[in-house]
């Protein structure tokens, strides 16, 4: 178990906790912990409404972990080695208080999922499906969740779970050349993006039992994008082929034109990340590229008048060691945000989970 210490805005290691300012109305104090090995995909995260935070990430042999965090100081409250194996990124949802899911591909290439309420788990569910890219999962509401991949013959596929029990693999079309991401804005709606084949963003939702057709979103991207929820819209933010980034916002009957967030010094070399807030926070991650090559600290990019305004790239947690891993993120209990990567040493295949929170 690691200790905590208090140290310098610069980390190498351990758990600090320091106070970065957001804009000159907002400070927040941000802490920081790091913890086990990792390989190098990206972490999952699931905000439990009783104030911890689930990261779900993979280790050295594709077995998947979950740490359990308290986002007042990141300091670990929990750790569990799921077992499995996974290709892909863990994805991971909460429905309610004591209810945590974990989504993977697995060695087979079909779907895994594992469920805990209050404690007690499933065990990896074989949910079949061939899956080609990382699997996305959402809560829409309480016992309902939904799970979307792209198969094999590229189209949006979707498997849904209410009443206790797993429906069947469902194709909603299109040409997927991303994984999908799906936010839901209010119960019984999902909304889903994905990229389409000229690297432009593409749009379908779900209300009630009904789905939309795909609405093209034009622009050009590259990577995954991030979205999500902001009152009763969604905020979707990708990464443009200049690296610079990019969003959209939707006020939940129209969408709004692209706005440039430009990016951090020596531009964007990640996916971006995000989190809305209860305090009001909208805050954008990503990872920087500085000379030497070896510092490539996440930032993030904060507004809190709805997309307004914005305060600029800050440095996270100052000149960290550079993470190979797109940030991912989440909205914790206190009205803060949770950033999960990996701290990777130069040339290294396997780092440190690193996590931070902040609270307003």
């Amino acid at each position: 178990m690691r200790i905590k210490r208090m140290i310098s805005p610069v980390v190498v290691g351990l758990l600090a906790t320091l106070v970065i300012p957001g804009t000159p109305a907002a400070a927040a104090t941000i802490s920081c912990y790091e913890g086990q090995g990792v390989d190098q995909k990206d972490p999952g995260l699931a905000a439990m409404p009783n104030g911890s935070v689930d990261v779900y990430k993979t280790d050295f042999n594709g077995a998947v972990t979950r740490t359990q965090i308290d986002p007042r100081t990141s300091a670990p409250i929990g750790f569990q080695n799921l077992g499995g194996f996974s290709r892909s990124e863990p994805v991971a949802a909460s429905f309610g208080e004591g209810h945590s899911a974990v989504a993977v591909r697995g060695r087979d290439e079909a779907l895994y999922v594992m469920q805990f309420e209050n404690g007690v788990s499933t065990g990896w569910q074989n949910l079949g499906g061939v899956l080609t890219y990382n699997p996305d999962l959402v809560s829409i509401g309480p016992g309902h969740l939904m799970v979307f991949y792209r198969g094999t013959n590229k189209q949006l596929w979707y498997l849904e779970y209410v009443n206790g029990a797993w429906g069947p693999h469902t194709s909603l079309g299109g040409v997927l050349t991303s994984s999908p991401i799906a936010v839901s804005t209010r119960p019984d709606h999902v909304g889903v993006l994905t990229r389409g084949q000229a690297n432009d963003l593409y749009y379908v939702e779900r209300t009630g039992s009904t789905w939309s057709s795909w609405i093209g979103l034009g622009g050009r991207y590259e990577g995954d994008l991030v979205a999500v929820k902001r009152g009763p819209g969604i905020d979707v933010f990708v990464r443009g082929f200049d690296s610079k980034v990019y969003g959209i916002s939707y006020n939940g009957s129209s969408w709004g034109s692209y706005y440039s967030l430009a990016a951090p010094r020596g531009g964007a070399i990640s996916e971006p990340g995000a989190a809305v807030t209860s305090s009001g926070e909208l805050v954008v991650f990503v990872r920087g590229s500085e000379a030497p090559a070896q510092n490539r600290p996440i930032y993030r990019n904060s507004s809190f008048d709805g997309g307004t305004t914005w305060s600029g790239w800050i440095s996270v947690i100052g000149a960290a060691p550079t993470s190979v891993n797109n940030p991912e993120a989440t909205a914790n209990a206190y009205g803060g945000w949770t950033l999960a990567d990996t701290n990777f040493p130069p040339g290294a295949r396997f780092g440190n989970l690193r996590i931070c929170s902040s609270t307003p």
